[in-house]
């Protein structure tokens, strides 16, 4: 129970499903106003990448406000230039290492500093997805079981394969969509860089870590019948030392569209089961940090849920509408030359 203006008010509750960076973001904003949290994390929950990527500053003023900025700080990676490269090895472009208040982090990082935040707060469960059952009021969640539950929101932040993105929002487009899917891990390979390589249909990124080693990342379009290393067969430079380390590593796939609307009375989609940029789109963990912040704003403001979902939708539309854009002439390059450059980036096996 809560007291609103001298009076004992119920407390509120919120279903949160999936317990990545938009999941626990919006668990932790949310207990900052007194909710009731239950995080129900789905058995086939999207793995961290491990690749760091600079908070943008909607990511960084939202942490502040938080109160995460200094633990994320503490664990910040290393920055430094980006360099672009072809299918060589030759640079195409560098961007430089990006402002002291923005530091990269993780998915691990932000998870962590979210976990120690949360602590015991929340309940969590690991279980299949409910049927949701929305009305004007709230939301009735049936598990698996049979069991009933009440809940004056739901978010889903389960992720790019979003399971309750395709329950509340059904994709109804007759068109084959592009399927992609990525792999990463850590590797014993130091850089004095990050490093970007963007094809038509395939990309890979390469960054320093704290530890001295780096995180490399593939991304690929899937092709039926076509084992995905073989994708990369035919790069030169540096492509099948790094696809090495990650023989066998399992692979993560993105396999549905991306909605038109984010919200349904009181269901609401955040994170990349709501507006996913991309497989190495390095923004989506600062809109997830925001939009979560805002979520929490949205529903402190406006005493009708479905109304302050509606308007948390509008605010943040605009902010993934600019992360959606892309540096022109950049990506989506395929090599034009056969031959290695001669100034690659400076990465050490």
């Amino acid at each position: 129970m809560v007291l609103l203006e001298g009076k004992v008010m119920p407390t509120r509750r919120a279903l949160v499903i999936g317990a990545g960076v938009g999941g626990l973001a919006t668990t932790y904003r949310l207990l900052r106003s007194d909710w009731d949290v239950v995080v129900l994390e789905p058995p086939a929950q999207p793995l961290p990448t491990g690749l760091p990527t600079t908070l943008t500053d909607f990511g960084v003023d939202a942490a502040r406000r938080l109160g995460l900025l200094p633990a994320l700080v503490r664990r910040r990676q290393p920055r430094c230039d980006l360099v672009e490269v072809d299918a060589t090895g030759l640079p195409l472009a560098v961007r430089p290492r990006p402002s002291a208040r923005n530091p990269a982090v993780t998915e691990h990082d932000v998870l962590a500093v979210l976990d120690d935040a949360i602590g015991g707060a929340a309940s969590r469960r690991r279980e299949d997805l409910p049927v949701l059952l929305a009305d004007d009021c709230g939301v009735t969640a049936v598990s698996p079981n049979g069991d009933t539950d009440w809940f004056d929101v739901v978010v889903g932040a389960d992720g790019a394969c979003a399971d309750i993105g395709d329950a509340v929002f059904p994709d109804t487009c007759d068109a084959p969509r592009p399927r992609w899917s990525t792999v990463s891990r850590p590797i014993g390979m130091a850089s004095s860089c990050a490093v970007s390589m963007d094809l038509v249909t395939r990309t890979i990124r390469l960054h320093p870590l704290r530890d001295g080693g780096s995180a490399v990342s593939f991304a690929w379009r899937d092709l039926p019948g076509v084992h995905w290393p073989e994708q990369f067969a035919d790069l030169g430079w540096l492509v099948p030392s790094l696809l090495s380390h990650v023989d066998g590593v399992p692979c993560a796939p993105v396999v549905r569209a991306w909605p038109g609307r984010w919200t349904h009375r009181q269901l609401a989609l955040l994170g990349d089961s709501a507006w996913h940029l991309g497989p190495h789109a390095g923004r989506g963990i600062s809109l997830s940090i925001g939009g979560a912040e805002l979520l929490g704003d949205a529903l402190d403001i406006f005493p009708d849920g479905a109304e302050a979902l509606s308007w948390w939708e509008r605010t943040v539309r605009p902010y993934v509408r600019r992360a959606r854009i892309r540096p022109r002439g950049l990506g989506d390059r395929e090599p034009k030359r056969d031959s290695p450059g001669a100034a690659s980036a400076d990465v050490k096996r």
